[in-house]
């Protein structure tokens, strides 16, 4: 209820201050996906959950919901919160059942908003789920800032086929950097990696 509210109530507003264009969306199947961008503000998870087709269950950093009002929020759109300090065994148990019920995970692979762009910084939890659950990934890069009326663009790269796999440290690590790369500088500059 309250995240149709956000997505198309709130969006008709955002839509009027924060004007974007959406390039490449791809054909969204009834299956799961996990969805991840670059992350500029915190403006990023509502705007991106206004303009896809479904709902997008997003992984929310725990100091969100330490605050009532923004904890009710959180919890009102099926939010998970996630500690970034530690391994947090219980979030990534929420995130897969997420996506073993068919729904679409939004993650931010950076855990923060980000004004230097490293490839390396980027947590490898995103491939963990992909490649124990056989899921997807759609990588979307949002360019340009969030000023009044200007306009940005949310352009969705190619979608990454996840099969379930098996792999070690090492290859979590590089195939999260090969999955920043795509985000920001489009699959074609790195080909195939995912398999």
């Amino acid at each position: 209820m309250l995240y149709n509210f956000l997505k198309y109530f709130i969006g008709f507003f955002m839509r009027i201050f924060y004007p974007y264009e959406v390039v490449n969306m791809p054909a969204i199947e009834d299956k799961a996906y996990i969805l991840v961008a670059n992350h500029k503000s915190n403006l990023d998870p509502l705007i991106l959950s206004i303009l896809f087709p479904r709902k997008i269950r997003w992984m929310a950093k725990k100091e969100l919901f330490e605050t009532p009002f923004i904890k009710h929020i959180m919890k009102g759109v099926d939010a998970i919160s996630v500690d970034r300090d530690s391994g947090d065994a219980k979030s990534t148990l929420q995130a897969m059942r997420v996506i073993k019920g068919g729904e679409v995970l939004g993650i931010f692979p950076e855990g923060t908003r980000v004004k230097t762009v490293d490839y390396k910084a980027a947590k490898s939890g995103t491939v963990l789920l992909a490649a124990r659950t056989g899921t997807d990934i759609i990588p979307v890069y949002i360019e340009g800032d969030y000023k009044l009326f200007r306009r940005r663009r949310y352009i969705f790269r190619e979608t990454i086929p996840f099969a379930k796999q098996k792999l070690t440290e090492a290859e979590y690590d590089q195939k999260m950097e090969w999955i920043m790369e795509t985000i920001y500088e489009g699959r074609q500059s790195i080909g195939d990696h995912s398999q």
